[in-house]
């Protein structure tokens, strides 16, 4: 707890990209301002949700996933540790094919099928990861194997729970070193895997 608390208040210090104010990168700036920032209201949001009662920020953090799928045409998206059937409904509904760990393969409109493995997604370029809460338990060094040339680029990485887990927290810290952009935003954390950009570490609350 106290490790949390001091990264939080570290996160508030660090804290002045709110808007986009005061980063060079045009690519980050374009980001902030055009996803994570962006507010306009998908109708699929207003589907999705009436389906029943989803938390706060769980609820900020699945649209952002839908923004970023939508807005950078990620296609396949592997998600891993995630127990939640909204991560599904949300990039379901902008991903042509969306690889999950957990549950298997889902397509837009359809629920869970079958359980993925390393195997099914050979000549799969994976656009996206979400690393959930809970991949710690769902992880295995076959899937990093699988990852570790998409890792050279483009990739999207988003991990939950980037101080409050001890592995999430790990797993955080070696993606941001390796990372080329990533984004900090307390309570989940966005890697970016391209060479084309500029690199960069960056503090954002949503």
């Amino acid at each position: 707890m106290y490790n949390y608390l001091k990264q939080r208040f570290k996160h508030a210090i660090r804290f002045r990209h709110k808007r986009g104010y005061g980063v060079h990168s045009p690519f980050v700036f374009d980001l902030i301002t055009n996803v994570i920032k962006e507010k306009a209201v998908y109708y699929d949001f207003e589907r999705i949700e009436s389906k029943g009662n989803i938390r706060e920020k769980e609820r900020k953090l699945y649209r952002l996933l839908f923004r970023l799928a939508e807005y950078f045409s990620y296609r396949n998206v592997l998600c891993v540790g995630v127990r939640s059937p909204w991560v599904s409904m949300y990039l379901a509904a902008v991903s042509k094919q969306m690889v999950l760990l957990n549950g298997g393969c889902a397509c837009p409109g359809a629920e869970y099928t079958e359980q993925v493995k390393p195997g099914d997604l050979k000549g799969c370029e994976i656009d996206m990861v979400f690393l959930g809460r809970a991949f710690e338990e769902d992880w295995d060094e076959t899937w990093e194997e699988v990852l570790r040339v998409r890792r050279r680029g483009p990739l999207c990485i988003v991990i939950k729970d980037i101080y409050k887990g001890r592995f999430n927290s790990l797993a955080w810290r070696q993606l941001r070193q390796e990372g080329t952009v990533s984004i900090d935003m307390m309570w989940y954390g966005i890697v970016f895997f391209d060479t084309r950009l500029q690199k960069g570490r960056y503090n954002v609350i949503i």
